[in-house]
């Protein structure tokens, strides 16, 4: 069969891959000049680092897998790191049984309640009795108001925003049990390749292009129509090509505009329904650290930012000829007043706080600079989710879906996306399978 696969992220890459050691023909189309989607990289200080802070868990096995395969396991490295929470602009070892008992902003009882319900939390094993509640109604109800609007609520007002008390119990159980795979009592281990997760994507891609799949970069896609059972893909240059089988791994957004002729109501009723929040990521480089942390979460609601991941903390700065690597984790929706801000003004509004946390931090630390923008980044996941999530195929179609929304109770993530590129490539080989045993009888 002939395939057709959009967007070379990395449920892309994937799908390709499987499809591919099962004899089918692939062809891969993306719009940017490089594969790998959020696991893009830049050169910074002589090496390749990840625009949008990158790490792996204990639990997450397809990646490890994935890495395995590509001949990269030697290569995997698991640092200890560090949590902190910031909360009226001191920042607190935070993540721990010990750390929790040292933590300040919260009396003996409500610590207790806070431990207990985390324990709570792991041991629930189906998400489905949490989607029908929100995280702010559930949570207070069983901690109480001072210990949800002192941890939790920043949290949700920093990935949501206004949204916050619109979002699921399930979106933070998942992430909570993911987090404790990895949870030592020193802290988080944490996987890492030595240079950069793009030492990955390359692999991917050249073992891609060895085996015979067409990556054909810079290309969007202009029109897709159905002739004679086979689909038509139009693109730049007056160029076409039919496939048996469309894959698309793109956002909602962008899949509605494409496919629209394709969708039935109720279907585009579904992609319409999910929404998502945007994310700014700043990466600054400085001659000094900011924090003994990695991940430094805000709880103080008047900064503009949700997090402080001190990327130096986790992978030394011998690295990156002895600089220290900062990014600043920022989600927003298009209603923020720092949504269309340039690098300039968002590190100006961004620095009257970062020096209010660390007052020996400075303007002259900053060696460099850089903003990365991604529109979709983050589903909104709202209660009863599952009631309206979209299938992984369109009802009437040879048209696949694959991409972050139907990720759930999980949200993003690189593993959640090699694993749900496995389970749509089973799901395209199985309709094969049926369909050669239908023509041979």
């Amino acid at each position: 069969m002939k395939v057709a696969i959009i967007g070379a992220g990395y449920s892309g890459l994937t799908i390709a891959k499987e499809l591919e050691e099962n004899g089918q023909e692939v062809t891969i189309f993306e719009k940017n000049d490089y594969v790998g989607g959020m696991v893009d990289t830049v050169e910074i200080c002589g090496t390749r680092l990840e625009k949008y802070y990158r790490h792996i868990f204990k639990s997450d096995r397809e990646a490890i897998k994935l890495i395995k395969e590509m001949g990269l396991e030697n290569e995997l490295i698991w640092p200890a790191t560090k949590m902190g929470y910031l909360t009226n602009k001191r920042a607190y070892l935070f993540g721990t049984p010990i750390s929790l008992l040292k933590y300040k902003p919260l009396n003996l009882i409500q610590k207790l309640r806070f431990g207990f319900n985390v324990i709570h939390i792991k041991l629930i094993n189906d998400y489905k009795k949490l989607e029908k509640v929100t995280a702010e109604k559930w949570l207070k109800d069983r901690i109480g108001d001072k210990v949800y609007s002192q941890v939790w609520e920043p949290l949700l007002i920093s990935k949501f925003g206004e949204k916050k008390d619109q979002i699921s119990m399930a979106w933070l159980w998942g992430k909570i049990k993911l987090r404790s795979t990895s949870s030592t009592p020193e802290g988080e281990q944490l996987g890492y390749i030595k240079g950069s997760y793009q030492r990955l994507t390359d692999r991917l891609y050249e073992y891609l292009v060895e085996k015979g799949v067409e990556i054909k970069l810079k290309t969007k896609i202009q029109s897709i129509e159905k002739l004679n059972e086979k689909y038509v893909i139009k693109y730049q240059n007056e160029n076409e090509e039919k496939f048996d089988i469309v894959i698309s791994t793109i956002n909602y957004k962008d899949f509605v505009k494409i496919f629209d002729k394709f969708i039935t109501e109720e279907e585009k009723k579904k992609l319409e329904r999910v929404n998502y929040t945007s994310a700014r990521t700043m990466m600054i480089v400085s001659d000094k650290s900011f924090s003994p942390f990695y991940w430094l979460n805000i709880g103080d609601n008047d900064i503009p930012f949700g997090g402080i991941i001190e990327h130096t903390n986790f992978i030394d700065k011998s690295n990156y000829d002895n600089n220290h690597i900062l990014y600043i984790s920022n989600y927003m929706t298009e209603d923020n007043k720092l949504y269309n801000a340039s690098k300039e003004e968002l590190l100006k509004e961004y620095m009257k706080f970062l020096t209010k946390i660390n007052k020996e931090f400075t303007m002259e630390n900053i060696k460099d600079y850089h903003v990365y923008d991604e529109k979709y980044a983050q589903p909104i996941i709202e209660c009863n989710y599952s009631n309206y999530i979209m299938e992984d195929k369109l009802k009437n179609e040879n048209i696949y879906l694959c991409t972050m929304p139907q990720i759930y109770p999980e949200d993003r993530g690189m593993n959640y996306a090699i694993r749900l590129g496995n389970k749509i490539a089973n799901e395209v080989l199985e309709q094969i399978d049926k369909r050669e045993k239908k023509n041979e009888n």
